[in-house]
C-alpha cells in the first residue's frame, strides 16, 4: 500500500511563525495529497496538551481531528549537543523524533527533567558533556518504547549532523555504539539522493524527504514528501517501512533552490554591496574576501568532500518538484502565491486531479489541463514534471535559489 508522508514540521511554539491550527493543516494536506503528517513540537508540554485535546487516536499510533480523514503522527525536532574530544567546538545536530503514543512523550519529558534539560521551546535542546553521555541519552530515549525513531534531520545543512559546522568524517564520532539504531536520514532541502548516495556512511540507510514546514501554506506543507510502501496505515507499519527502506520514491527540492546549497555571503551583510557566491575555488578557511567573516560551507561542496567513487549506491527513485502554487505564480509573472488569480487556477487544476501529488505523478497532465487553464501555466507545469528548470542564482547563505525555466 502506498502512503504519502511528510514527517517533519513545526508549530508556532518553535518560533519564527504564528500559531498554526491543525484544521488548516488538514485542509492543505487534502489538497496536496499528504496522507500522514508529523505534528511538530509534540515534546513541548503546552503543545503536548494541545495535541492531546484536539486529536483522537484513529489507528495504532496515528491520530485525527474529529470527523476528519487527515492522519497525524506525533513528532518533534530536537537539538542534540555534545563535546567531542577531538573537536574544539561543541557538536550540535538537529534530529527528528517520532513517537508511537502520548505515554512515550510523557516518559521522555521525565527523562529530560531528570537530565536537567529545559523544555521551554518547541525545538528543545538535549545537551551532554561527552560522546559517551550522549550515547547513553540516546539509548535511554530508545528504551522508552521500541518504536520510537530517531532520525538525523536535514543532514547536510550547517546544523545537520554532517553539516559544515560539525565537519565530521564519520557518523560513529557522534553516535558511538548507538549508530546501528540510526536507520534513516532526512535529505533536507539543499541535498538530494544523488548527492548523498556515495557518502559511505549513508549509502545503505533509508532516505526520506519532509517539508520541515513552519506554516500550513500550500507552498510549505508537502514541498518535500516521501511515498512509503506499508502493510497498513498505522504507526508500526510506517516505522517498519522506514527501518526496512521500503521507500517507493521521494519528492525533493532541486538542491539549488535550498538556502544552503552554495558557499557565499548575501548582499545585506555588513560591508557587502553585492552578494558573493562560490561554486568552486572556495576561499581558504572559508573567509569571505569582502567582509573578512567566516562563511558556511555550501552543501554541494560538503557532499563532494565526503563522497567516495568506490561506493555502490542503492537505486532510489525521486523527482525534483516545485510547489504548484509557485509554478502558477511564476508562469503568470505574479509575485504573491496568495494572489486570488493564483489560488483560482490552483483550485481549477486540483479539481481535475485527486490531489497535487496525483497531478505530478500523472502522465496525462496536458490532456486534462489544455483548454481549461492558460497555456503558459500548462507549459510550466509540464516543464517541472520533466525537470526542465533551474535556479539562478542558486541558494546560499540562507537565501532560496531563484527559479528560472529552461
Amino acid at each position: 500500500m502506498k502512503l504519502a508522508v511528510d514527517l517533519h514540521s513545526h508549530s508556532g511554539y518553535a518560533g519564527g511563525v504564528g500559531q498554526i491550527e491543525l484544521p488548516a493543516v488538514s485542509r492543505t494536506m487534502k489538497l496536496k495529497g499528504i496522507d500522514v503528517f508529523g505534528t511538530g513540537d509534540c515534546l513541548f508540554p503546552p503543545r503536548t496538551e494541545e495535541l492531546k485535546q484536539e486529536l483522537s487516536e484513529l489507528a495504532d499510533g496515528l491520530f485525527s481531528l474529529p470527523d476528519d480523514s487527515s492522519k497525524f503522527l506525533l513528532q518533534t525536532e530536537v537539538i542534540l549537543s555534545t563535546k567531542l574530544t577531538h573537536k574544539k567546538n561543541k557538536t550540535i545536530a538537529h534530529h527528528i523524533i517520532l513517537f508511537p503514543d502520548f505515554d512515550s512523550i510523557y516518559k521522555m519529558q521525565k527523562l529530560m527533567k531528570k537530565w536537567g534539560m529545559k523544555n521551554t521551546i518547541g525545538r528543545p535542546f538535549i545537551t551532554s558533556k561527552s560522546q559517551k553521555e550522549l550515547e547513553d541519552q540516546l539509548f535511554n530515549i530508545q528504551n522508552v518504547h521500541p518504536l520510537i525513531e530517531i532520525i538525523p534531520a536535514h543532514i547536510m545543512t550547517p546544523d545537520g549532523i554532517y553539516g559544515s559546522k560539525n565537519n565530521l568524517d564519520k557518523l560513529v564520532e557522534f553516535y558511538g555504539k548507538f549508530l546501528p539504531n540510526i536507520r534513516c536520514i532526512e535529505t533536507g532541502l539543499s541535498a538530494d539522493p544523488p548527492m548523498l548516495a556515495t557518502i559511505p556512511d549513508l549509502a545503505k540507510l533509508t532516505f526520506i524527504s519532509n517539508s520541515d514546514c513552519h506554516s500550513a501554506a500550500l507552498n510549505r506543507i508537502g514541498r518535500e514528501f516521501t511515498i512509503l510502501d506499508v502493510e497498513k496505515t498505522d504507526y508500526p507499519s510506517i516505522i517498519n517501512s522506514l527501518r526496512g527502506n521500503q521507500v517507493i520514491m521521494t519528492a525533493e527540492f532541486n538542491p539549488a533552490e535550498g538556502r544552503y546549497f552554495l558557499t557565499g555571503h548575501r548582499s545585506d551583510r555588513k560591508h557587502h554591496e553585492h552578494s558573493v557566491i562560490f561554486t568552486y575555488k572556495i576561499p581558504m578557511n572559508l573567509i569571505c574576501p569582502v567582509c573578512g567573516k567566516k562563511m558556511n560551507l555550501g552543501v554541494q561542496q560538503r557532499c563532494r568532500d565526503l563522497q567516495k567513487n568506490t561506493v555502490e549506491p542503492l537505486p532510489r527513485k525521486f523527482m525534483h518538484l516545485i510547489p504548484l502554487v509557485e509554478v502558477i505564480a511564476a508562469s503568470l509573472g505574479i509575485k504573491s502565491i496568495a494572489s486570488q488569480k493564483v489560488i483560482q487556477i490552483y483550485k481549477s487544476i486540483t479539481s481535475l486531479f485527486p490531489s497535487e501529488i496525483a497531478l505530478w505523478q500523472s502522465d496525462k497532465i496536458e490532456n486534462k489541463l489544455c483548454g481549461k487553464i492558460p497555456d503558459k501555466v500548462v507549459k510550466k507545469i509540464t516543464a517541472v514534471q520533466n525537470d526542465e528548470f533551474a535556479f539562478d542564482p542558486p541558494g546560499y547563505d540562507g537565501v532560496y535559489g531563484k527559479l528560472v525555466f529552461r
